[in-house]
């Protein structure tokens, strides 16, 4: 039987909060992380450190195994203003977020892995927005390789869910109501959600047929959090 969930990138952001989630509830978990030192010092012996890095096939190929039930993919390119990729090389970010993708993917075909993967995006990636083209100029080609991986992941007949998120921030899961959608409106400035909420979203596709194949984005509003079997109808309401 399937345990293990497969997180690349979880020294810090999402895929960190993911791992955490998932170890709080007694999950086998495996992370594949450019600095393994480093992910076993955050996270501790609880966890499957391997060492992998999406620009290098190879390393990739060693990390990934049939038995993961699911892979997140929660890499961005670092490097730039602040480490977060800002104003950094667009090559580089393409080679991070858009290829790193492709290398992973071809890494769990190798494999034999056959269980879902699990893609954080961009709320209003296709509409013309003042935001998102902010957000291309301070991180270089993201909406190109935003919506071309996801393309990627479409068509590579791989299940998956694409998870678009508005403006994240930090902040735990379980403080506001958060609601699935098909689509929003454009991406604004007021958009937002918690990596926390992010992270909860992305484990629950993971784990539900309704996510199965599917993209759908997130918004959030002052209310009480939802419970995931309101998530879960919610998701059944999305079409492929």
């Amino acid at each position: 039987m399937k345990a293990q969930f497969c997180i690349v990138g979880a020294t810090r952001g999402t895929g960190l909060l993911i791992a955490q989630q998932l170890l709080r509830r007694g999950v086998a978990v495996r992370v594949v992380a450019r600095d393994a030192d480093k992910a076993r010092e955050i996270l501790g012996h609880q966890v499957d450190v391997r060492y992998g890095n999406v620009t290098d096939p190879g390393s990739i190929r060693q990390a990934i195994a049939e038995d993961c039930k699911a892979i997140f993919f929660t890499v961005a390119a670092t490097g730039g203003i602040d480490g977060r990729g800002l104003f950094g090389s667009q090559a580089r970010i393409r080679e991070v977020t858009y290829q790193g993708l492709a290398n992973v993917m071809k890494a769990a075909r190798s494999s034999g892995f056959s269980g879902r993967i699990i893609l954080p995006s961009l709320a209003g990636l296709g509409r013309p927005s003042v935001m998102i083209r902010i957000l291309d100029k301070v991180k270089p080609g993201l909406q190109r390789n935003l919506i071309e991986r996801e393309l990627l992941l479409r068509t590579s007949g791989y299940d998956y869910t694409i998870v678009r998120a508005p403006i994240l921030v930090n902040a735990p899961a379980g403080k506001a109501e958060i609601h699935i959608a098909k689509a929003i409106d454009k991406l604004t400035a007021g958009s937002k959600i918690s990596r926390g909420d992010l992270a909860r979203i992305m484990i629950l596709a993971s784990e539900h047929g309704a996510a199965s194949r599917k993209a759908f984005e997130l918004f959030s509003i002052k209310g009480e959090p939802p419970s995931d079997e309101q998530l879960v109808e919610e998701l059944q309401r999305i079409p492929r």
